[in-house]
């Protein structure tokens, strides 16, 4: 479990045993962790207090209801999740049934579906402009990035499709296809993380030097 809190600790303990249960009493983890009832709310509290764990009273036969623990959303997000491994599964299925020529149709398609999220942010008159308000799309979403002087084109120093991508080079045709879109100029990706560079580096190219059918990145001659 990546949490903050090691498996063996109390806090883990307790975590991963309503992750499995679904919820739990105090008296559940009193036997769970053979401590005291006042330690056991001690702990909870603690968990509370940082939006891991809630609670609910829960009603089962005669009596008083008693309070039941639950995760939090939050709490749930701290168990490991293959989101890379659907998108990659499926990518690899669509490339063996329909053809890599198919894949990047699919792919296009999704770059311009990401192109029209980021220009409803990245408006302006001057590059600059568009560029400073696709950094700040992007930053949002926690990819950081970096300005090139004199509107030169922009540096991403994170992947937010890298397990993706590590299998499929077309993934970075797609974002650099995306890049363009938003910024309505003619891009070329000098360089990729897939690669091993410390960047994926974008680059405008001036108007006029190239058709944007001619530009190709080192993406397109691996895709």
């Amino acid at each position: 479990m990546a949490t903050q809190f090691s498996p063996d600790s109390p806090a883990g303990k307790i975590l991963d045993y309503i992750q499995r249960q679904g919820e739990a009493t105090v008296k559940e983890l009193e036997e769970l962790l053979g401590i005291s009832t006042t330690a056991v709310r001690e702990h909870l509290t603690h968990l509370q207090a940082k939006n891991l764990v809630a609670t609910r009273l829960v009603l089962r036969g005669p009596g008083r209801p008693h309070a039941a623990y639950f995760l939090t959303s939050a709490a749930q997000r701290l168990f490991p999740k293959e989101y890379d491994t659907l998108p990659t599964m499926l990518l690899r299925e669509i490339a063996s049934q329909d053809g890599p020529a198919r894949l990047q149709l699919l792919l296009d398609a999704v770059g311009a579906r990401l192109a029209a999220e980021y220009g409803g942010a990245a408006t302006g008159a001057e590059l600059e402009d568009r560029l400073v308000a696709l950094r700040g799309a992007l930053e949002q979403r926690g990819i950081p990035v970096e300005l090139q002087p004199g509107s030169e084109g922009l540096r991403l120093f994170a992947c937010p499709y890298f397990d993706v991508a590590q299998e499929h080079a077309g993934v970075c045709a797609m974002e650099r296809r995306m890049v363009e879109q938003v910024l309505g100029e003619h891009i070329v990706l000098e360089g990729t993380i897939r690669e091993g560079q410390r960047s994926c580096h974008f680059t405008v190219v001036p108007e006029g030097a190239a058709q944007s059918s001619d530009i190709r990145g080192p993406e397109a001659a691996k895709s």
